[in-house]
């Protein structure tokens, strides 16, 4: 009985904001409404997706996987450049990520993927370009590579 409690408590937004129109309803929650109800005051790390991400913000956002081919997300073997409006939703999706951000934000990229089991050099995002060079801080491989002493405890936040 507590368990539908609780579950009739997160959907209840939700459903305030489709009101009668059920498949509505049906698709925020398939398309991961339950994020809403996310309670801020919580002392956790949460894994969003872009799309569950619009309308949140946090204090320290991580953007990982700026990658070229995933975002914008594209098969092995497909050319550069989406068409129209697929990447301009993809785009606008990279954008909502990076707004989520109140204090911080990271972005990473990984300079080799394995994908479908082949291992490739990976370009950063185009997206990327897109962002004031004097706004990032780049990590050389120099200091990611660097050894921290065991006696010392790092922080995730």
């Amino acid at each position: 009985c507590a368990d539908l409690r609780t579950a009739g408590e997160l959907v209840r937004p939700v459903a305030a904001e489709c009101g009668d129109d059920l498949p509505e309803f049906l698709s925020a929650l398939a398309l991961g409404a339950e994020v809403d109800a996310l309670d801020p005051r919580a002392d956790r790390v949460a894994l969003l997706t872009l799309h569950a991400a619009k309308g949140l913000e946090f204090p320290v956002v991580f953007l990982v996987g700026c990658d070229d081919g995933l975002l914008p997300f594209r098969l092995p073997g497909e050319g550069r450049g989406l068409e129209g409006a697929g990447e301009d939703e993809e785009r606008r999706l990279f954008f909502v990520g990076l707004t989520r951000a109140q204090h911080r934000l990271y972005l990473s990229r990984a300079r080799r993927r394995t994908r479908r089991g082949t291992a490739a050099e990976t370009a950063p995002s185009p997206f990327l370009e897109a962002i004031d060079a004097g706004l990032t801080m780049p990590v050389d491989e120099e200091s990611a590579v660097r050894k921290r002493p065991r006696d010392r405890q790092m922080r995730l936040l």
